[in-house]
């Protein structure tokens, strides 16, 4: 009984020697991941700016990029940046005062496909981009109101590198660096439409 006993206690340790080896190794690679990720770049460092000039019929959206040393490339469609975006719904209206949702058509657009070049933006390290969308559209109010526009949604393909060194395979998957956040992040911006 006793040899049974050191047996079954001596089992007991190994395994008990092995689980916390696998422990110890994944927290290591779990703390090893991030700084890789952090040394390639983060979507965090990508922020949208949205502003209006002395016409309230178009509106700004500037890409900046807080990064001091990380090239990005960003694939525009169905973002704040695709010219559409008020109609795909990638930028929302709201009512500051009632609070009340603007409802807008939520288009699809057919596109074909590969994406082309000019669909996608590069922004260096520390600067920016920006791009006007047409406030003009029949359903947007024009009222004398003013209104909250927010961004929705995500970037459908972020790349860690330079637009020249997007290969036309990357461009097919439209997949973007994968260890990169899709999240946007951005401030909301309040306008008076007229």
């Amino acid at each position: 009984m006793a040899a049974r006993t050191v047996i079954v206690f001596l089992l007991c340790s190994i395994s008990l020697l092995l689980v916390a080896h696998s422990f110890g190794a994944l927290t290591s690679y779990s703390n090893m991941a991030p700084s890789s990720a952090h040394e390639q770049g983060s979507t965090q460092d990508l922020k949208i700016r949205i502003s209006s000039d002395s016409s309230s019929s178009v509106l700004k959206v500037t890409l900046e990029n807080k990064s001091s040393t990380q090239t990005y490339s960003v694939l525009t469609w169905d973002t704040p940046l695709d010219p559409q975006a008020m109609n795909l719904g990638a930028l929302t209206l709201e009512d500051v005062e009632s609070g009340d949702a603007i409802p807008g058509p939520g288009m699809k657009i057919n596109r074909q496909m590969p994406p082309p070049r000019d669909a996608v933006v590069e922004v260096r390290p520390q600067s920016t981009t920006t791009r006007d969308v047409n406030l003009g559209l029949p359903w947007i109010p024009s009222d004398g109101k003013v209104y909250r526009i927010q961004t929705q949604g995500s970037w459908k393909a972020v790349w860690a590198k330079p637009a020249a060194q997007i290969s036309d395979e990357d461009l097919e998957k439209m997949a973007g660096d994968s260890h990169l956040s899709k999240d946007i992040h951005s401030e909301s911006a309040e306008i008076k439409l007229e």
